[in-house]
C-alpha cells in the first residue's frame, strides 16, 4: 500500500471535508552534510517524496546539514545508495502530514470515486472544465466540480453535459456543478484568439489538430467556403492566413461570436463574409454566386475548399452540390474540394461502416476522385468521426452538357413554330 496517497476514509465521499484528506505518515530522512548535497542528489533523486506542495530536501537543524526526505515505498535499505557518506548513522525517521493540497486531481479522484466508475476524461475550454458524467457518478458531482476547479489551473467553471446534442443549433443543455456561472472564455488555437460564451455556443478542443490538417491544406488566395462556421476555428485562421472565406452558420449566437473574433483578429473585411442561414441555402444561393463570380478570375494556381464540419448531418447537405450550376457558369481549374466530416457507427469495422456512408451519401464520387480520408478521433466504442476530401467533379456539380442540348433544342422547336404560326 502506497502510504503517500489519499486515505482510504474518503472513497465515497459526496459531500467536501477537506479535514478528511489529512493524515500523519512517517518517512525515512537522510541528513548528510551540504558538502556531498550536489553529488548525493543524482541518486537520491530517485527516491525522494515527490508530492504537490512538498519540499523533499531540506536545510537541516545547523548550517553544515541538508536532509532528503525518501519516498517510503521506494526506500529500503541505506546500501541501495551505494554512497560511502550515507549509512544508518545518516538514517533517521520523521512523521510528516500529507492531506489535500499535497496530491492533483487525478490521485484525488482516484481516491474518492467507486472503484469501477472513474472520470475517464474532461475537455478545458479556456477557464472552462467540461465533463460528461456516467449516471453512476451523477452522486459525486459536487466533489468532482470542487476538485478539478481547485486543482486545475485557470479554471474558474465546471460545466456537465445533461443531455445530447439535439436542437436545431446543435448545442446541448448543461448544468453547472462547481464556480461561476458566467461561462464567457477565450481560447487560444493556431495563432488565434478566440471569445464564446459556452451557454451560447459549442467548442470542442479536441478538434485543434484537425483545424491544423485543414489550415495546412490552404494558401494565400484560396477560397474557403465553411458551410458550418461555428465561431470560426477554419474560418478565423484561414483568412488571417490570405485566403477568401464564406463563414455560415444558422446559429445566430455563433454568428454574433464569429463577428466579435473577426474583429478581434483583425480580419479585413474582404478576407471574411459571415452568413447567418441554414446551410442548404447557403449552399444553393451565396456558395453559388460567390463560386461563380470567382470563377472568372481565379487562377489555377489556386483551389475553391468547402469545410462541412456537422458530423451528424453533414454529409446528407452534398446533395445540394448536384447540378449547382450551369455547364459553362464555373471553369474546370474552380471546382471545389469538399471536406466532409461524419460519424462511423458500425457493430463490425470501421471499414465497413466507413463504406456504408460512402454508398449511401457519396455514391457518385468515384475512388479517384477521394484525396484523403482521415479518422480524427473516436467518439465511443464503435463510433469514429472521420473525414473525407474528395475533388468535385464537374458532371456531379454542373448539369449535363446533354441536357443544355435538348434544352436548345427545345427552344429551337419552339422558335420555329411560333415563326409558321406568325407566317401562316
Amino acid at each position: 500500500m502506497n502510504t503517500l496517497l489519499p486515505p482510504n476514509e474518503v472513497r465515497g465521499m459526496k459531500v467536501f471535508n477537506i479535514d478528511k484528506f489529512t493524515k500523519p505518515v512517517t518517512v525515512p530522512v537522510i541528513v548528510i552534510n551540504k558538502n556531498y548535497v550536489e553529488n548525493a542528489n543524482k541518486v537520491l533523486k530517485n527516491y525522494i517524496i515527490k508530492l504537490n506542495n512538498f519540499k523533499p530536501i531540506r536545510n537541516g537543524s545547523n548550517d553544515s546539514e541538508c536532509i532528503f526526505y525518501l519516498d517510503p515505498t521506494k526506500f529500503s535499505s541505506c546500501e541501495d545508495f551505494n554512497l560511502t557518506y550515507i549509512s544508518t548513522e545518516n538514517l533517521n525517521y520523521e512523521q510528516i502530514e500529507v492531506g489535500y493540497n499535497n496530491w492533483n486531481h487525478e490521485e484525488i479522484l482516484k481516491a474518492v470515486l467507486p472503484e469501477k466508475s472513474m472520470l475517464s476524461s474532461y475537455s478545458t475550454i479556456g477557464s472552462i472544465i467540461h465533463v460528461n458524467l456516467k449516471p453512476e457518478l451523477l452522486d459525486y458531482k459536487d466533489i468532482i466540480g470542487r476538485v478539478l476547479s481547485d486543482k486545475l489551473k485557470g479554471c474558474k467553471s465546471v460545466v456537465n453535459k445533461i443531455d445530447n446534442i439535439n436542437n436545431v443549433y446543435r448545442n446541448f443543455e448543461y448544468e453547472i456543478i462547481y464556480g461561476s456561472s458566467d461561462l464567457k472564455t477565450t481560447i487560444k488555437e493556431n495563432k488565434c484568439l478566440f471569445d464564446l460564451d459556452f451557454s451560447e455556443v459549442y467548442w470542442n478542443p479536441r478538434l485543434c489538430t484537425e483545424h491544423e490538417r485543414i489550415l495546412q491544406k490552404l494558401k494565400p488566395g484560396d477560397v474557403l467556403y465553411d458551410v458550418f462556421a461555428g465561431i470560426g476555428p477554419f474560418s478565423i485562421p484561414a483568412a488571417k492566413l490570405g485566403c477568401i472565406v464564406l463563414a455560415n452558420d444558422l446559429n445566430p449566437n455563433s454568428c454574433k461570436w464569429l463577428k466579435i473574433n473577426k474583429k478581434k483578429n483583425h480580419i479585413k473585411d474582404e478576407l471574411l463574409t459571415i452568413i447567418n442561414k441554414d446551410g442548404s441555402k447557403f449552399i444553393q444561393e451565396d456558395l453559388k454566386a460567390h463560386c461563380i463570380l470567382w470563377s472568372k478570375t481565379i487562377t489555377s494556381e489556386n483551389e475553391m475548399h468547402v469545410t462541412m464540419n456537422l458530423p451528424a448531418i453533414a454529409v446528407d447537405f452534398v446533395k445540394y452540390f448536384n447540378n449547382l450550376f450551369e455547364w459553362e457558369e464555373i471553369s474546370d481549374h474552380s471546382l471545389p474540394i469538399l471536406h466532409v466530416y461524419s460519424f462511423v457507427k458500425t457493430d463490425k469495422s470501421y471499414e465497413e461502416g466507413l463504406k456504408s456512408i460512402m454508398e449511401e451519401y457519396l455514391s457518385n464520387i468515384k475512388d479517384d476522385d477521394i484525396q484523403e480520408i482521415i479518422r480524427v478521433r473516436n467518439v465511443a466504442p464503435n463510433k469514429e468521426m472521420v473525414r473525407i476530401t474528395f475533388q468535385m467533379r464537374k458532371d456531379i456539380v454542373c448539369k449535363s452538357e446533354s441536357i443544355k442540348k435538348r434544352k436548345l433544342n427545345e427552344i429551337k422547336i419552339e422558335d420555329s413554330v411560333k415563326k409558321i404560326k406568325e407566317d401562316s
